[in-house]
């Protein structure tokens, strides 16, 4: 044997084990050759066996522990109110006052989570009917019904029954897109469907379903049997009664209690919810004529139900454009309630809740659009509204303000438009049909009318008379402006005609005999030249037409000794002005000047013409476009000025 060689010494023993790669002997305890080190133990088919068993059924229990303790974490607590009890009364228990108990400190996971209850005790032991037990515990919550903007519409108080159902009046939930039952300061659950149908005023509703409050159980009415109800709200608490005139509409029979009006409160029989009463909310009572309330399963959601009754509709248009702030424009607020009138309106008169009614609208929009009129954003109130609008409104207060605006951003003729336009898509909208109309067509033309005269603009004054006069002919007020129209042309014997035609209301005495004297005093001036100027002022101004040929303004002044005309009207009338003319010297405010002297061929003012007047040709300071009308033309005339009533009569001589 080589040096090198692995000598292996073998045990006394005759049991080895034998390599199965080199075939070397090895002792019994060897786990590894010790030539080449292959393994020589295989673990037996027995002890894997046993060893994944073990693994598995570790695994098993892990898997079973696991679930268990998060199925405990997923499971949703019950929020269960304190289960109605039947607690005996005390034989001389006097007539309890109603009790709300107080809602318990949030409890710990998987702990009973008490809710407030409401406790209403028997007047007495013999009032107790067979069916009835002596003390009654009703869990109590309050619905809070919200809007899309979150703000709360309603708060209705409510008694829970059958596992978390409420009963709740149809028109205070219209336009609620979130309702939440409180249980007292700390609890909220979100009400997720329930049970109505069209006929009925009463719903019947339910929390979401993870969530249960224990109360009375809810049966249908039994006729036959003793009903009692129930005060929710007084200690006048416990009352035999009949529930009388009643009618089935869908889920609910709807009648009259025995003993008049009642207050909020529920109807039993044998402790068990049968119906409610609402107080002022909903008149009457009403009686549960559907299922056991065991087998009720929700068929409408809430957003279903605010889907089908309000929204996309006016009033939810309503809700939005009142809840715009400080953020907004008063222009933009007003129209965005201004567009809601475009959309057909969802509720019923009796349904609509009093803040989005027509009439409270419409009293919000009056007071934008006066704030953005006497902003002055006339144009853009005007441009807001049109006929369909404002029939829609239905508000003559309304109408008047917009046509006020119309009038001043876009004129009079635009305004009569709208208010015809108005008036042919819905003649009786306003419930007074055409009186309304006539009352606002007249202010309507009577202001276009003045305005037009006291701007000078005498043809458009007539033009809207003419107007105002074919759409309303009996209308004494317009036929009065006629007169008016008349003296304002110095005109007394078409103003004398006109006064004569009709006959007019005793209210009218004294514009009549006002008008009377005008007309006389008219007369006494003819033959004369009436100058009318604004009482009390320093200057008279006038137009006379020169040279029968060119109108000229001239203000009236007795100081100066000549006519004069400004050099442009010198130019218009083609008279010569060069160094053959007479040069006159002129004292005037800015001194002394020289001006040539021309002569005109007419003076024409109020239909008087003068013939060859003496005339400078003087450009007034700061007044070029004026001439003054001097005393080489004023003494032609006898001068008679009431400078109080603003008259100047020329008379000649």
């Amino acid at each position: 044997m080589a040096d090198n060689d692995l000598q292996i010494i073998l045990p006394e023993s005759d049991e080895v084990l034998t390599c199965p790669r080199c075939k070397t002997a090895n002792p019994l305890e060897s786990n590894f050759c010790l030539n080449c080190g292959t393994r020589l133990h295989t673990p037996s088919g027995s002890n894997l066996k046993w060893s994944w068993l073990a693994i598995l059924v570790v695994c098993f229990a892990s898997a079973i522990y696991y679930f268990y303790f998060r199925s405990n974490d997923l499971e949703p607590q019950h929020k269960a109110a304190p289960v109605i009890s039947t607690v005996a009364t005390p034989k001389k228990t006097p007539a309890a006052a109603l009790k709300k108990t107080p809602t318990a400190t949030p409890a710990a996971r998987n702990a009973e989570i008490k809710a407030p209850a409401t406790e209403v005790t028997p007047k007495n032991e013999e009032e107790n009917s067979a069916d009835t037990s002596p003390e009654v515990k009703i869990p109590a919550g309050t619905v809070l019904i919200k809007d899309i903007n979150g703000k709360i519409i309603n708060e209705i108080p409510v008694p829970v029954i059958a596992g978390g159902w409420v009963a709740l009046p149809i028109q205070a939930c219209l336009g609620g897109s979130e309702w939440i039952l409180k249980m007292g300061p700390d609890l909220e659950v979100a009400i997720q469907a329930g049970i109505y149908n069209d006929l009925d005023k009463i719903g019947l509703w339910r929390i979401l379903e993870d969530f249960r409050i224990d109360g009375p159980e809810l049966y249908p009415w039994a006729p036959d049997e003793p009903l009692t109800w129930y005060s929710l709200t007084s200690s006048d608490t416990f009352e035999p009664v009949e529930l009388v005139n009643s009618s089935v509409q869908g889920f609910l029979a709807e009648g009259t209690l025995t003993g008049g009006p009642r207050e909020r409160g529920i109807l039993m029989q044998r402790d068990r919810i049968v119906g409610w009463t609402f107080g002022d909310m909903v008149a009457g009572a009403f009686a549960w004529h559907g299922d056991e309330g065991k087998y009720l399963q929700p068929e409408t959601r809430v957003d279903d139900f605010y889907r089908i009754t309000f929204a996309n509709g006016r009033e939810e248009e309503f809700v939005r454009a009142l809840a715009m702030g400080a953020d907004y424009s008063n222009i933009e607020r007003l129209d965005a309630l201004a567009r809601a009138f475009r959309l057909d309106a969802k509720l019923s008169a009796a349904e609509t809740p009093v803040h989005l009614q027509t009439i409270t609208v419409v009293e919000s929009m009056k007071k934008l659009v006066v704030s953005a009129s006497n902003a002055g954003f006339n144009r853009e109130v005007a441009t807001i509204f049109d006929s369909q609008i404002l029939a829609e409104a239905a508000d003559a207060d309304l109408l008047m303000n917009v046509t006020d605006a119309t009038v001043q951003g876009y004129g009079f003729e635009e305004a009569v438009e709208l208010v015809e336009n108005v008036a042919e898509v819905q003649p009786t909208v306003f419930g007074l049909d055409s009186d309304l109309f006539a009352e606002i067509f007249s202010k309507l033309y009577q202001n276009w009318i003045t305005v037009s005269i006291n701007q000078g603009n005498l043809q458009e004054a007539w033009s809207a008379y003419r107007l105002g006069s074919r759409r309303l002919p009996d209308d004494v007020n317009i036929h009065l402006m006629g007169v008016q129209l008349a003296l304002a042309e110095n005109n007394w014997a078409e103003a004398e005609d006109l006064l004569a035609m009709k006959e007019y209301p005793a209210s009218l005495d004294d514009k009549i005999q006002n008008l009377q004297n005008q007309i006389s005093e008219l007369k006494g001036q003819e033959g004369k030249i009436v100058i009318n100027f604004t009482p009390g002022s320093r200057q008279i101004p006038l137009t006379a037409v020169l040279d029968r040929n060119s109108y000229q303004r001239f203000i009236v002044d007795t100081g100066a000794s000549m006519v004069t005309i400004p050099s442009s009207t010198a130019r218009e009338l083609g008279l010569a002005v060069d160094n053959r003319n007479p040069i006159r010297k002129v004292i005037t405010a800015g001194g002394v000047q020289y001006a040539p002297e021309v002569t005109l061929s007419s003076i024409t003012v109020e239909g008087w013409e003068v013939n060859n007047i003496k005339a400078l040709v003087l450009d007034i300071p700061n007044q070029s476009e004026l001439g003054l009308l001097g005393l080489n033309y004023l003494e032609l005339f006898r001068m008679d000025m009431n400078t109080e009533e603003g008259i100047l009569l020329l008379e000649p001589r």
